[in-house]
């Protein structure tokens, strides 16, 4: 029996694969005139001639909004226009889309018409990517005074940047790209992820027989599949063309895509959505696709402001998004960071200078990124709708009524209250040790426009999927009070009007109803005897609430909620006065909505 080295075991798959791959493309013409020789693949096809590779259905939350009467910080403002890469001008200077500029009295007074604007008034200007233009007045008291629009300026009831795309799907799968161009990356960052990913990029044809080569004979040097030898074009195609299995016949369908792609598209667009597309890590709920999107994630800036080292460590993530991860790994983020700079210094892509001032550069702070957890739940919704109102979603750009930062302080609200549940109930902390989390849900709306600006499904959508914003079914126990109280005072009891004075005694009460009888309980076992309904209400006491059920009637409380957003069904118990029925967070969301604008029901 001939021997084999257990060594040489290990790398003989790696080593054949080099070796027939190799001898396959210098025996065979490449991609020019080659048809494809693994069957027609349509989609791969349809991939290469469209150049689209990075095709998502894209969501954007409300941009930063600004109502007179609200607190105005300068200080935020200007973060928020730095955040969305605006432009700022002078005084005086015209503005173009994306552009803004903090306006003097005298100019401001010139497009609002205001008599009343003095010198310690100020103004800022700006006009978005949609070219719409906008002006805000603030007081000397630094109060947003009065917003206008359009140009001419005309008085408006707010003023908005530019919607923020939050994130893009791929069918269910959450995930945050910035597409961008070329252009649009620094060239320090185009160097750095060529100098350490794929150094002869702007010379092969889309395999790199060298550097296959070099990878061959360090494989058989430490006799394991140290090093592979694949290009950026590789990658790419490795990412979105093929699966991920290793077998010889997908890796020699790389090595022919690639060159197969080089023929048909340029440097520039391999480049570019490589740049767009590459993983580059997870931000809760969201995988992190692409340089534009890192940045934002990483370094709390758009792409193109990021300096040296920033850049070098993007291109760091790109190798091990969680071994070089610079929150979690910072030592070995740094060590590849360095390496990265290295190779450019080698390949005189930066001076010494340069490299010695890069390397000493602090890795990035850790930074709150805003709803990554929840606001999926909030994209549920949408999509549930936008099927409900047939329109199609694949590939759609949909803006959306999501406010970010209340979404965030929503999540940061409800994971805080849960937490204190769990330190002060036993139970509840016995439940989480077994890995039975307490959950929840927040949802809110505006009462002006009716439109939902937050949707918290539950604690994280990482977790768990199901959305209890959306599809929770559950009893709603004492919010259903104050619409017994409504009804109460719309219908009377007892053959009079009622009012929030009118007085009932609060006492053990027994209802009899088909042959049995219901007496609830305060939830303290105490009553307080004769007392006015608001106090009933305040205290949210179940033996008034019940006697006045009884006394309106429950068909007309049913009547009364179906009309202002109830939708499921609730039978004639007595128990339904106390909330027994079951109801989706909408549904009260809706009812309360109408109690807030003074009885006007809007969907």
């Amino acid at each position: 029996m001939p021997f084999i080295c257990p060594q040489l075991k290990t790398i003989y798959k790696p080593v054949t694969s080099f070796l027939l791959s190799s001898v396959l493309f210098f025996s065979t013409p490449l991609a020019h005139g080659f048809e494809w020789p693994f069957g027609a693949d349509s989609e791969v096809q349809k991939k290469l001639s469209s150049h689209d590779l990075t095709s998502t259905t894209r969501y954007f939350a409300r941009g930063p909004t600004f109502i007179p009467g609200q607190k105005w910080n300068e200080a935020e403002f200007i973060k928020s226009l730095a955040q969305q890469n605006y432009r700022l001008r002078d005084p005086g200077q015209n503005l173009m889309a994306g552009d803004a500029k903090k306006v003097t009295p005298t100019e401001c007074q010139g497009y609002t018409q205001l008599a009343t604007l003095t010198a310690a008034h100020s103004c800022w200007a700006w006009q978005t990517r949609a070219e719409e233009n906008y002006l805000i007045v603030i007081s000397p008291e630094s109060l947003i005074e009065s917003a206008w629009m359009g140009s001419p300026f005309k008085s408006f009831w707010k003023a908005s940047l530019d919607p923020i795309l939050v994130a893009q799907y791929r069918g269910q799968e959450p995930v945050m790209q910035n597409e961008l161009k070329i252009s649009d990356f620094p060239v320090n960052c185009l160097n750095a992820v060529m100098a350490i990913e794929d150094n002869e990029f702007l010379d092969h044809g889309g395999v790199s027989y060298s550097g296959l080569a070099r990878a061959f004979v360090k494989n058989v040097m430490k006799m394991r599949a140290a090093q592979g030898g694949s290009t950026i074009t590789q990658q790419l195609v490795k990412n979105y063309f093929l699966t991920p299995e290793k077998t010889m016949k997908r890796k020699i369908k790389e090595l022919f895509l690639a060159s197969k792609l080089e023929s048909e598209w340029t440097k520039d667009q391999i480049l570019e959505t490589y740049l767009n597309i590459i993983y580059m890590g997870q931000a809760g709920a969201f995988q992190v696709r692409g340089f534009g999107a890192a940045a934002n994630v990483y370094f709390n800036k758009p792409v193109q402001n990021l300096d040296l080292h920033e850049c070098a460590l993007l291109a760091a993530i790109i190798n091990n998004s969680v071994q070089n991860n610079p929150w979690k790994k910072a030592e070995k983020a740094k060590s590849r960071r360095n390496l990265v700079l290295t190779k450019m210094k080698e390949l005189n892509l930066i001076s010494p200078i340069e490299f010695e001032s890069a390397t000493k550069a602090l890795l990035p702070p850790v930074h709150t990124l805003q709803a990554v957890e929840t606001a999926p739940y909030f994209f549920d919704g949408v999509r549930k709708q936008m099927r409900a109102l047939n329109i199609e979603i694949e590939g759609a750009s949909i803006q959306t009524s999501l406010d970010l930062t209340a979404q965030a302080r929503a999540q940061k609200a409800l994971l805080a209250h849960i937490s204190d549940l769990e330190k002060k109930r036993k139970n509840i902390q016995s439940n989480k040790d077994k890995g039975i989390r307490l959950e929840g849900l927040v949802v809110s709306s505006e009462n002006s426009t009716g439109l939902i600006n937050v949707f918290v499904g539950g604690q994280s959508y990482q977790q768990t999927q199901f959305n209890r914003a959306l599809d929770g079914h559950r009893q709603i126990g004492s919010l259903i009070k104050p619409f017994v109280y409504l009804t109460a005072i719309s219908y009377g009891f007892d053959g009079k009007t009622v009012d929030p004075l009118t007085t009932i005694n609060d006492e053990k009460f027994i209802w009899k109803y088909d042959r049995k009888a219901w007496s609830p309980s305060n939830y303290e076992k105490k009553y307080n005897g004769e007392i006015p309904l608001y106090y009933a209400l305040k205290e949210s006491l179940n033996s008034p609430t019940a006697q006045i059920a009884q006394k309106v009637g429950l068909d007309k409380i049913i009547e009364t909620v179906n009309q202002i957003g109830f939708t499921s069904p609730m039978a004639q118990t007595p128990s339904t006065s106390l909330g027994a029925t079951e109801h989706y967070p909408t549904e009260v969301l809706e009812a309360y909505r109408t109690l807030a604008n003074f009885g006007a029901y809007q969907p």
